[in-house]
């Protein structure tokens, strides 16, 4: 929005295009491999279903928040697409309100939920990458 009211303060170029494509598909790729592995196990995944299991396989031995890491992708490759210099200044922004919005109380229900498993597993896996 503000990109469609003030402008940008500069032009990112040609490049932004197929940088901007590169991280739309890693977002689908790595995104819909971790849904598929919710599936399978057959788990929560939206806020108020059951978490039954600890995710440990695929992107999740990766990062401990895999989904959120690849909607962070997301918005950077759009933002490239759009283009939209004041789009890709947020996306720190958006980290910072899912970390604390959204991972910090996550944490600490798997803690409450699953106890040494989960802290285990937390000392193995970084939370982003």
């Amino acid at each position: 929005m503000v990109t469609w009211l003030i402008g940008d303060p500069f032009s990112m170029g040609a490049w932004r295009v197929p940088l901007g494509w590169l991280l739309v598909m890693l977002f689908v790729l790595w995104n819909g491999w971790a849904l598929i592995l919710f599936h399978r196990q057959r788990t929560g995944l939206l806020p108020g279903q059951a978490t039954t299991v600890i995710m440990e396989s695929g992107p999740f031995s990766l990062s401990r928040n895999p989904l959120y890491l690849g909607m962070l992708v997301l918005h950077a490759g759009i933002a490239l697409l759009i283009p939209s210099v004041w789009a890709l200044l947020m996306v720190p922004v958006a980290a910072a309100l899912l970390h604390w919005g959204a991972i910090l109380p996550e944490e600490r229900f798997l803690a409450r939920e699953f106890g040494a498993d989960y802290t285990d597993y937390a000392s193995r896996v970084r939370r982003w990458l």
